[in-house]
């Protein structure tokens, strides 16, 4: 699938997971944290047709975090105090194990490690340490990104480092199931938003 893709859906995903009721600083850092999850996988990718589209979907899910830590601040400023409670030694670990599981990622071949169950719980533990209440997000996001990728074509090592790859053989990245799920995605995260209006 194509990277805006799995953004919108692992977003989408985060904030029905959420549901309204977290309200719209609860559903933005639901958000955020799936958009994150779902973008991480995609570290891999270094030679690719449209560079500028990986980058902008990058680009789209840091501004994602990035807005949703500013509208927490001025809403409570919950993960910040939430992070604070954890002590410097929790934050400094997971500060460097999503930097060495970023650097391990980005240095795999496409659709290996990075794509794998083992580093669903790697990235979900490592944010853990720093905010915990991102870490859920960010493993739904992460899966509907390797949920997305197995039912291509070309699959995906979700085993690793287990050779076997793992494909449904049902779409093709860039297709019409692809805009679907976009779509469908982009409509489910307008629909909470609406209903946690106040």
């Amino acid at each position: 699938m194509t990277g805006r893709t799995h953004l919108a859906v692992g977003a989408a995903a985060a904030m029905l997971a959420a549901g309204p009721g977290a309200g719209l600083t609860g559903l933005a850092v639901a958000a955020a944290g799936g958009a994150v999850g779902a973008v991480l996988p995609d570290l891999d990718v270094r030679d690719t047709a449209h560079p500028w589209r990986e980058r902008l979907t990058r680009a789209g899910a840091a501004a994602l975090l990035a807005g949703a830590v500013a509208f927490d601040a001025v809403n409570g400023a919950t993960l910040a105090r939430e992070a604070a409670a954890r002590g410097g030694g929790p934050l400094a670990l997971g500060a460097v194990g999503l930097v060495a599981l970023a650097c391990v990622a980005r240095l795999s071949a496409h659709r290996s490690f990075s794509h794998s169950l083992m580093a669903l719980a790697a990235f979900a533990a490592a944010t853990y340490l720093t905010c915990p209440s991102l870490a859920p997000y960010v493993a739904l996001g992460f899966a509907t990104h390797l949920v997305l990728d197995a039912l291509t074509y070309r699959g995906l090592r979700l085993f690793w480092p287990a050779s076997h790859t793992l494909s449904a053989r049902l779409c093709k990245t860039g297709g019409i199931a692809d805009a679907c799920c976009l779509v469908a995605a982009l409509v489910g995260a307008a629909a909470l938003i609406w209903q946690a209006l106040p």
